[in-house]
């Protein structure tokens, strides 16, 4: 068990079905603990139950909308609790989300043989494992033309002993798949502006 899983983190009425996200996750280099759920309520009760949750625990509550979801915020140092949830039908669907807030980032490096552009900038690392499966999602913004960024990646993934995908030979388009070993690599390349783009790397060993 890692620390983690120790975390709090706001409660969900008897009636919730509860399951975990991933037996060790990190998001931008801090360590979290996240669990998914879902439960038949009224909306406004469910929103009442995490107000109410939060009052009990003695922290400090926060509340916003995005989109349709629900993000519900309790703070009781050291830790950050967050409920984020919508609605389908009768059905509430969510995340409980804990953190501490006292611990430092340590963001693990990518393998030596998957290669970032020089000028790359990663908005987002999310990092997860279990068991055996141990998988990686990074946002990356770049500097550069898409175009020009699917040609050097490519190219230093090759020269890493990387192999294209079977169904992806041939594929010039915005999205490069690649196997190496037990390892699947899968970039999806977009344009941000006319010099600019961004990439979703996602890193699966099993």
């Amino acid at each position: 068990m890692n620390a983690a899983d120790e975390q709090p983190l706001l409660s969900v009425p008897e009636n919730a079905v509860t399951e975990s996200l991933a037996g060790h996750l990190k998001i931008n280099g801090l360590e979290m603990r996240a669990v998914q759920f879902h439960v038949g309520a009224e909306e406004e009760r469910l929103r009442a139950f995490f107000v109410e949750g939060c009052a009990k625990l003695g922290g400090s509550y926060t509340e916003n909308q995005l989109r349709n979801d629900h993000i519900q915020g309790c703070i009781k140092p050291p830790y950050s609790m967050t409920s984020q949830w919508h609605m389908e039908g009768d059905s509430a669907y969510g995340t409980l989300t804990s953190l501490r807030l006292d611990q430092k980032a340590q963001r693990d490096p990518l393998p030596s043989d998957v290669p970032l552009p020089g000028n790359a900038q990663v908005l987002q690392d999310v990092e997860s494992t279990d068991g055996s499966i141990h998988g990686r999602v990074l946002h990356v913004r770049v500097d550069s033309p898409a175009a020009a960024v699917r040609s050097s990646l490519e190219k230093a993934l090759l020269a890493r002993q990387w192999h294209p995908s079977p169904a992806m030979q041939g594929n010039k388009g915005s999205v490069i798949s690649m196997n190496k070993g037990n390892r699947r690599l899968d970039i999806v390349i977009g344009e941000d502006s006319a010099d600019k783009s961004r990439l979703v790397l996602v890193l699966d060993q099993r």
